[in-house]
């Protein structure tokens, strides 16, 4: 009788190693929820997303208004899933955030698999520590939890290509699956996928998996762009338009936009050798990860990178980044082998690299969280108050159109950067030396003045920032048919501008954009409490025209009061209300010193007026 055969026994140290990822992969989730949970909030662009799913709900489509089907988002896979949450009952925004949280945790995973399997294809040995540290160095990555959180597609999308990098890699046949959910979710997707298919033609050398790997997922894009064409009519989302250029100004903002990454996650660019380094070394289907990384960054580059901080447009590649720096680092030992402990220089720059990652954008994340939780109360305050003083089903014209949108259904907004407006975003005017920080370059102030917007509202307030918004100080229509008023909070008062009635006469627009620039610096002053050079600026719009704007002598007339310089206030005041009777302000200023001087005629003059302009401010 032949001896009966042991069991196989588990191999103890691959045991040990699959121990050390996953303890690996468990700490760096932990941290991540932990750094999420700090950064909790909701950007304004994630309610773009909410209101196309909320419409399709209410039976109205895929639209941002109503009646109007323009693809304003970029994330048609995202907003499925937002739509399908909303039919069991699932509000859009826990939805959004846990499956944020659920695919950051992914990437951590990826990350640490990819990691380990690239630095054993070089070094042969020793990828579970890579794969521990891989995770890490993803767990930690504070922007990556900030985005997790956003309500945005970003981790999401990061995940499924990570999944694409991973399947391509092993040939498996659910690759055309991932790359076409990929491509669903965000257009970028489309560029890795043309990446892994020039990879498969030029670093595997075979022509049938090519051609399978583009016509399979080809295919399986096919009802998506046709859907696309047939809804909406273009391919591409209307935001490509909208923000997208080919421009030097873009490379320059694409570059400021790469380096200021370079610094916070790549060791001040440091990490870009280890990542040339894998690959000139990895074996060469490996060579894939590398070049997605290095062909996605300069896409990034060229588009002059993304208007939203921090890093959004970087977090999808972090774990294929992570992996590319993990191949180089494997490297650095072997080149070290005849030196004693070889492994000291690596963990001497993972350690450098986990540091800069953690202390570098400390700033960067807290304040523009900051900034964007005051974006989204303040919107959420002026669509309030819109919705109680105006009943009617109203237009609203608004460059930050998410929270606000989100809050008024029922009610045309207009994009006045052309995200969801396809005549703004294919139809732009040009005005020389328009120039902002904005990377929304686009605007068609003439278009969105022949829409007669019942309210037109900056996104600064007074304050013309965007592009959009400075080319509209030009026009006679809009400093003729529209006038300010202030909507007042616990914290500060909040300006819009309100339609008169109908427009009568002919559009004149200003040949100079240094009238915006002007009343721009102006309030910039302003905000610094440098009342006096704020009049200086405001003296000199005056000397340049035009003579129809009460604004400045409104703005003036304000200044003076808060100098105590009340007789100078008064005049011009009077001044601003001989021009534009509608000057909210300057019945202010009458009024604060009326009511400083115990004149209850002037007292009572401006609350009959204010009771016809804006009967909140009444009293």
């Amino acid at each position: 009788m032949p001896p009966r055969s042991k069991p196989a026994r588990p191999d103890n140290s691959e045991l040990f190693c699959n121990l050390i990822v996953a303890v690996g992969i468990i700490a760096a989730a932990v941290i991540f929820i932990v750094n999420a949970r700090n950064l909790w909030f909701t950007q304004d662009d994630a309610f773009i997303s909410y209101r196309y799913a909320q419409h399709a709900l209410d039976g109205h489509g895929l639209v941002f208004n109503v009646g109007e089907r323009v693809e304003g988002y970029t994330n048609f896979l995202w907003v499925i899933w937002l739509i399908l949450c909303g039919v069991v009952g699932i509000d859009f925004d826990p939805a959004a955030k846990a499956l944020g949280l659920a695919s950051g945790i992914g990437m951590i995973a990826l990350a640490a698999l990819l990691s380990r399997r690239a630095w054993n294809q070089i070094h042969g040995k020793g990828g579970h520590w890579a794969g521990f540290a891989g995770a890490i160095i993803v767990g930690v990555n504070g922007s990556l939890a900030y985005w997790a959180v956003s309500g945005l597609e970003t981790a999401f999308f990061g995940f499924l290509i990570a999944l694409s990098v991973w399947l391509w890699i092993d040939k498996s046949p659910l690759t055309p699956v991932s790359l076409a959910l990929a491509t669903m979710t965000r257009p970028e997707g489309g560029l890795v996928w043309l990446v892994l298919v020039g990879c498969e033609f030029l670093l595997g050398r075979d022509l049938r998996r090519t051609l399978v790997l583009f016509g399979v997922t080809a295919l399986l894009l096919a009802p998506f762009g046709v859907f696309k064409l047939l809804y909406y009519g273009f391919l591409l989302p209307n935001p490509f338009y909208a923000k997208t250029g080919f421009a030097w100004e873009y490379v320059q903002s694409g570059l400021e936009y790469a380096w200021l990454f370079l610094q916070h996650y790549m060791l001040y660019g440091f990490m870009l050798i280890p990542i040339g380094v894998a690959a000139w070394k990895l074996p060469s289907r490996w060579k894939a990860v590398p070049i997605l990384f290095l062909v996605y960054a300069a896409y990034i580059v060229t588009v002059g990178g993304d208007v939203l901080r921090p890093h959004r447009f970087f977090m999808p590649l972090i774990p294929v980044m992570v992996a590319a720096i993990m191949a180089g680092e494997a490297w650095l030992p072997a080149f070290a082998r005849r030196y004693p402990l070889p492994y000291i220089p690596t963990v001497l720059v993972i350690a450098a690299l986990l540091t800069t990652s953690i202390t570098k954008p400390l700033e960067i994340l807290a304040s523009t969280r900051n900034l964007e939780l005051g974006l989204i109360q303040k919107m959420t305050t002026i669509a309030d108050y819109l919705r109680r003083i105006d009943d009617r089903p109203f237009t609203l014209a608004v460059s930050t159109i998410g929270k606000v949108a989100y809050d008024l259904p029922g009610r045309r907004i207009i994009d006045m950067l052309g995200l969801t407006d396809s005549t703004i975003a294919r139809h732009p005017e040009t005005i020389s030396g328009n120039t902002s920080s904005w990377r929304e370059r686009n605007f068609n102030a003439s278009y969105v003045l022949s829409e007669d917007p019942d309210w037109i509202l900056f996104s600064t307030g007074h304050k013309p920032s965007a592009p959009a918004e400075r080319a509209l100080i030009l026009h006679s229509r809009f400093r003729n048919n529209y006038y300010t008023v202030l909507l007042p909070t616990p914290q500060r008062m909040l300006a819009i501008h309100r339609r008169k009635g109908e427009f009568q006469g002919t559009d004149e627009v200003w040949p100079s954009i240094e009238l915006a620039h002007k009343v721009n610096a102006a309030y910039n002053e302003l905000v610094k409490n440098d009342l006096p050079a704020a009049v200086q600026r405001m003296y000199e719009l005056k000397a340049m025209g035009p003579s129809d704007w009460a604004a400045a002598d409104a703005f003036i007339a304000t200044a003076f009061r808060q100098m105590r310089k009340d007789d100078s206030a008064l005049v011009y005041a009077h001044r601003a209300l001989a021009i534009d009777s509608f000057s909210v302000s300057a019945w202010q200023t009458l009024g604060v010193i009326g009511g400083a001087r115990k004149d209850t005629v002037m007292v009572n003059l401006t609350n009959a007026h204010l009771k016809r302009l804006a009967p909140w401010l009444a009293d």
